[in-house]
């Protein structure tokens, strides 16, 4: 199988080699200029694993991917706010100032804070924006799947890059 994730090659791929090491010397990474193409995880004979970057595939935003494939938006979120060690992962309360958001206008942040009513979860709001990254990232890998296909006759899940698709 393999699983996407966007940005791993830079961020998740070092959170999750620690994990894979723990569970079985069975790792293959491929890397190229520090960054992770591939990593191949082997687990028992049974399960084989691999992790790509889906911004090597499709270098954009998930954010901007979504909007230009026409797919489910993925929602804002207080990064500044998570990122802030003295605030607890079991945060509830006031719905976070807008200062914590990136790229948003005041009637966005207006209407997503109407619906919280001073009890924003941020276990809850951090779980469900990381389920939107999911299905946000699967619907434009599907999308563009299809659509390199009926072009090309070519699936993509059998290149690691937008490089090796093109060539």
């Amino acid at each position: 199988y393999k699983v996407y994730l966007h940005n791993f090659s830079k961020f998740d791929a070092i959170f999750l080699l620690s994990v894979m090491s723990a569970i079985t010397d069975n790792l293959s990474p491929l890397i190229r200029d520090g960054r992770f193409i591939d990593l191949k995880f082997q687990y028992s004979d049974n399960y084989t694993l691999y992790f790509r970057d889906s911004l090597l595939l499709l270098p954009a935003s998930l954010r901007s991917l979504a909007k230009n494939f026409n797919v489910e938006n993925k929602g804002i979120f207080p990064y500044k706010f998570v990122n802030n060690k003295n605030i607890s992962l079991n945060y509830i309360g006031k719905t976070p100032d807008i200062n914590y958001f990136d790229n948003i206008s005041k009637d966005e942040y207006i209407n997503y804070s109407s619906d919280f009513f001073n009890n924003w979860n941020l276990r809850k709001e951090t779980i469900k924006y990381c389920e939107l990254d999911c299905i946000v990232l699967y619907q434009v890998l599907i999308k563009f799947s299809k659509f390199i296909y009926q072009l090309f006759r070519i699936d993509i899940f059998k290149y690691p890059t937008l490089s090796s698709l093109a060539f």
